[in-house]
């Protein structure tokens, strides 16, 4: 079940040619879509930043009913840690948010679909590019 990253999310709501194609792409082959509480978090933070937040929210809530929303459970926690302290270490940090997202699919042993190229840092996450 690819988990979709808030790029991918922001471009369908755009009309991306590419998203559009890569999503189209997922429904033939009836992949279940997934996307996780943090991208979520940072979808209603963009439609808050907006001119258009009210409509940007709306646009939201509904292709967010066609998606299975990923939990930050507790066990997600040691494995964020552990990642983020590993990326930083090596000074290859993507950001907290980004590695918490990529925490929350690691556990669940899932793929990013995303045009965010440094989700490609993050060891063993396997990344959907379009």
């Amino acid at each position: 079940m690819p988990v979709l990253d808030t790029s991918f999310i922001v471009d369908l709501l755009r009309g991306n040619k590419e998203a559009l194609q890569k999503l189209a792409e997922m429904e033939v082959q009836e992949i279940p879509l997934s996307t996780t509480e943090i991208n979520v978090l940072e979808l209603y933070r963009g439609a808050y930043l907006s001119r258009k937040t009210h409509q940007n929210l709306e646009e939201i809530k509904k292709l967010l009913e066609c998606f299975q929303v990923l939990e930050l459970e507790e066990s997600v926690y040691e494995v964020f840690a552990s990642l983020s302290a590993n990326l930083l270490s090596k000074g290859r940090a993507v950001g907290a948010f980004d590695e918490l997202i990529a925490a929350i699919i690691l556990l669940h042993g899932e793929r990013i679909v995303t045009r965010d190229s440094h989700f490609k840092e993050v060891p063993e996450l396997e990344v959907i590019s379009y």
